[in-house]
């Protein structure tokens, strides 16, 4: 009797522990990541962004995960940086980049339409990867 009781109890919390693993996101099926952008920027199509000559300060949101910064690429000088491990803030030539818990805040140095940069700047959170694009230039395009 004891014997079939112990065997009863280990049944029930193998299938606990089983149950109660997450099957919000299996292994490879992470949710894309969300970006709520500043409203003075003007998206180009998703997730490439028009930055002015001036440049500028802007907040973006990661509004389902707290991202870090892999990597930094700037055209112009062609500056190209990958990180090792999470990192929490960046610096370029031309850009700047802070992660703040889900609140990414980049700054870009002004330039002039014979100096046009662009820029991709890579997050993930893990196993979630995402590249936000800049051009800044003096046209739309």
């Amino acid at each position: 009797m004891k014997k079939s009781a112990k065997t009863l109890l280990i049944i029930l919390l193998v299938l606990i522990t089983a149950a109660s693993c997450g099957k919000d996101e299996p292994d490879g099926m992470w949710n894309k990541m969300k970006w709520k952008a500043p409203s003075d920027l003007v998206e180009l199509q998703e997730g490439v962004y028009q930055v002015p000559l001036s440049g500028g300060t802007y907040t973006f949101i990661c509004e389902n995960y707290e991202p870090w910064i892999e990597s930094l690429y700037e055209s112009g000088p062609n500056v190209s940086i990958e990180t090792h491990g999470p990192s929490y803030s960046i610096e370029g030539d031309w850009c700047s980049v802070k992660c703040v818990k889900k609140n990414v805040t980049i700054t870009f140095t002004p330039t002039s339409e014979d100096e046009p940069h662009e820029f991709e700047i890579g997050f993930t959170a893990g196993d979630i990867f995402y590249y936000l694009h800049f051009r800044q230039r003096n046209r739309l395009y």
